[in-house]
């Protein structure tokens, strides 16, 4: 090789960050070019630049001196040239756990309050259902219009998590590391369960039922509290701070996570509620006696058309649905469902 090849380190650096010149990209695959082992350490070294920038972005450290720092002590390399310590295949097989391991280490020491005090937002917009996992391996599915806001990386004390709408948690087990989901004035305490909030922001109650495992429930003063056991709910009164706990069929409470839209004998203004968000309209009551009405129903994969339909099969209600016109942003509006009293 040239000797200009031997500098091939800030030429690989100059690649990655995108600031390579023509000669110079030209003169990097040239010595990448010459065999497989060659490659396949240029491959490494570039995952290895990745994983530092990754978290240079968020721990704002000098990521030229830590990728340098990791990449002279993982390919400590002789004079002679720059490719001969290629030969040594165990460390270019150890090398992704080294990496991981090393800047796991030096996050975990020096960066965790950082990562825990930022924040990622994830939002389901009406009509639509969406599912996540969270970094300690806590799985989430959310309900249409719902929003949950969680730290990039959990502190080493508890797991807290921010809810506005409706979520179903499956929550990786650890009984010394707290999960928590903060719903305004009120909190679900567990170490690893599965359960189901309703806590839209518009709604007077906030909904908890447990399906396996066991969860705590409590206002934010901690003065009301209560345990929840599997097949039981807890309604928080957002007003009275009260909370009071019954048994229940659990499918009703979690049939959305599964596609299905399930009312056993619900008032019509529930079950209005919850086809607004599901369908992303909008319905006006015409006639005040519908609101009385109590609603037994399950659909799955229906339309919104045969929704209504089929509700005005079953109850005394007729609907004229408006016709979606385009505004001047080039969007459409949203339909508006109008119900009325079906006349005898």
């Amino acid at each position: 090789m040239d000797r200009e090849e031997l500098d091939i380190d800030q030429l690989m650096w100059n690649d990655f960050s995108g600031e390579i010149t023509s000669e110079g990209k030209l003169l990097l695959n040239r010595g990448v070019n010459q065999s497989v082992e060659n490659k396949r350490y240029y491959s490494e070294q570039r995952k290895l630049w990745r994983l530092v920038d990754r978290y240079q972005k968020m721990q704002k450290i000098d990521e030229h001196k830590a990728y340098q720092k990791i990449s002279n002590q993982l390919f400590a390399r002789k004079k002679v040239g720059y490719f001969i310590q290629l030969q040594r295949i165990a460390a270019i097989l150890l090398l992704p756990v080294l990496i991981v391991s090393a800047i796991y280490y030096y996050s975990e020491r020096n960066h965790s309050r950082q990562f825990s005090s930022v924040y990622n937002t994830v939002e389901t917009s009406l009509g639509m259902r969406s599912s996540l996992t969270l970094p300690d391996g806590t799985k989430v599915w959310l309900n249409a219009g719902s929003k949950l806001s969680y730290p990039i990386l959990f502190s080493d004390k508890v797991r807290e998590v921010k809810l506005s709408g409706e979520a179903y948690f499956d929550v990786k087990k650890d009984k010394k590391w707290p999960f928590v989901v903060s719903c305004g004035n009120m909190n679900i305490i567990v170490t690893g369960t599965i359960f189901n909030c309703n806590a839209y922001a518009e709604n007077n109650q906030i909904q908890t039922v447990l399906i396996e495992g066991h969860v705590t429930v409590m206002n934010q003063s901690a003065a009301e509290t209560e345990v929840l056991a599997p097949g039981e709910l807890a309604v928080f009164g957002r007003n009275s701070q009260k909370i009071t706990k019954s048994k229940v069929d659990l499918e009703k409470y979690i049939a959305w996570k599964s596609g299905k839209l399930m009312f056993r004998e619900d008032n019509m203004n529930v079950v209005i509620e919850k086809l607004e968000r599901w369908y992303n309209v909008e319905f006006e009551i015409k006639d005040k006696e519908i609101s009385d009405y109590i609603y037994t129903a399950t659909f799955v994969d229906e339309s919104l058309d045969q929704v209504l339909k089929m509700l005005s099969i079953s109850a005394p209600i007729s609907y004229r649905v408006s016709v979606r016109s385009k505004q001047e942003d080039q969007t459409f509006e949203k339909q508006t469902v109008k119900l009325y009293k079906k006349k005898t």
